[in-house]
């Protein structure tokens, strides 16, 4: 018999993976913060297992976000989580873009990579 995610459990999964790739930080890193394997990591982001509140604790300061942000109710919208990085973080190609992304120092560099990103987005509303 299948287990059931609550979907409490699924998004917070995907706010510690939205909060984990913005850090530009692997599973085994966030894992080794933590306290637990890689593997755990994973099945926390898939929201297949729960997390007590110690651990939500380190989370908090091993991600830098304040414990609202892990909670679906939350009502700091600055934290809420955007469900086109969460989309994008699904795909192979948008890991490996946030990936890279997080790994540019340069702000102008940075910027001109939105800048691209932004210009064929728009050019891809406008062909489509």
């Amino acid at each position: 018999m299948a287990t059931r995610i609550a979907p409490a459990d699924r998004q917070i999964g995907e706010r510690i993976r939205e909060a984990r790739i913005a850090c530009g930080m692997s599973q085994g890193a966030l894992g080794d913060l933590i306290g637990v394997s890689y593997q755990q990591v994973q099945k926390y982001e898939s929201g297949h297992n729960r997390i007590n509140g110690a651990r939500i604790g380190n989370l908090v300061t091993a991600l830098n976000r304040p414990l609202a942000y892990f909670f679906p109710d939350a009502t700091d919208v600055r934290f809420a989580p955007d469900p086109s990085i969460s989309a994008l973080l699904q795909t192979k190609e948008g890991l490996t873009l946030a990936r890279a992304f997080s790994r540019i120092t340069a702000l102008p560099d940075r910027r001109m990579v939105v800048e691209l990103a932004s210009r064929l987005a728009e050019a891809g509303e406008q062909d489509g």
